[in-house]
């Protein structure tokens, strides 16, 4: 082990920014085209963090991990943190920007923030070492990013009490993620008002068309980017480019998220498969009124879903 970097316990904060649904884009953009937005997308976060002063721990697929507070640490480390998380949202509006231009797919990022006490310092063997942080709240932060919708940021119960003072939260959500007995708090991010007031751009979901449908679809739900068995069918009440109001038989909890299934009567050749997120759910007489937003944007089966909308809208 590096003897300038000994293994030392400290607090932190991690930020994970990951794509949303950059695995299924994939499947339908060339390797180099991807190779080419995944290099532009992490050049843009790593010059963020660098520029806040954070620490770049690792490139994770289509992730990055960047950690606030070592080697050295400093007051207002969480601060930097919390402006850096909504520079990246911001630099992602200019990203999108060049990849339209380019006729590319556009990108959305989620984050997520989470503070506390870590170990850093580095890890392996002569062969191999590495400087990194360990700890619930790195674990917590990888937990929490699953979560975060597009364009979303989202705080650990520790981020948000300790930055309290200096931030603005939206929506606050209780979840039961992996690995915890109990729920876990997550505090949706709107602004930070230090050392500058740094508004959270946001992804207005409802400002696209929408239809009024009326027609069943397969959902499965998706844990921990498996896909479970179980199938249920719910009624699809309204469409957009961006997300669906669907009455489901069970109620799903806010930030969940699930397979949906389109059968060749919708209207289209073959079937087609969407991933989406839970907004929101309520009950009514048809069972769930279920509110979701696609996490796959710009793939075949999305693109597919927007020729549908203009075709009932416009005949076009």
């Amino acid at each position: 082990m590096h003897k300038s970097h000994p293994v030392v316990g400290t607090q932190a904060t991690i930020l994970i920014a990951d794509l949303r649904g950059f695995s299924t884009l994939m499947d339908s953009v060339a390797p180099m085209v991807m190779v080419d937005l995944l290099n532009r997308f992490f050049g843009l976060m790593a010059s963020i963090v660098d520029r806040h002063g954070g620490l770049i721990d690792k490139l994770m697929g289509d992730a990055i991990m960047a950690v606030f507070g070592v080697p050295t640490r400093r007051p207002d480390d969480l601060i930097r943190a919390l402006n850096c998380a909504v520079e990246m949202q911001l630099g992602m509006i200019d990203l999108n920007r060049q990849n339209e231009a380019n006729g590319e797919p556009r990108l959305y990022a989620g984050i997520a923030l989470s503070t506390g006490d870590v170990m850093a310092g580095c890890f392996g063997s002569d062969v191999h070492n590495e400087y990194t942080v360990i700890g619930n709240p790195v674990n917590l932060a990888s937990r929490i990013e699953g979560y975060a919708l597009r364009g979303q940021i989202l705080l650990s119960e520790a981020t948000f009490r300790a930055a309290a003072h200096a931030i603005q939260v939206g929506s606050v959500n209780e979840v039961q993620v992996k690995g915890r007995s109990t729920p876990v708090m997550l505090y949706e991010l709107k602004a930070v008002r230090e050392p500058r007031l740094l508004r959270v751009p946001t992804i207005e979901i409802r400002k696209t068309p929408r239809i009024l449908v009326d027609f069943p679809a397969v959902f499965q739900r998706v844990d921990d980017k498996r896909i479970l068995p179980e199938r249920f069918v719910g009624q699809i009440n309204d469409m957009g480019y961006f997300g669906l109001c669907v009455d489901l038989p069970i109620a799903l909890p806010p930030y969940s998220e699930v397979l949906m299934s389109l059968a060749p009567e919708f209207g289209l050749e073959g079937p087609l498969e969407v991933y989406a997120r839970v907004l929101r759910s309520s009950p009514n007489k048809n069972g769930f009124r279920t509110n979701l937003q696609f996490t796959t944007i710009d793939t075949p089966g999305h693109r597919k879903i927007k020729q549908y909308v203009d075709h009932v809208l416009w005949g076009s």
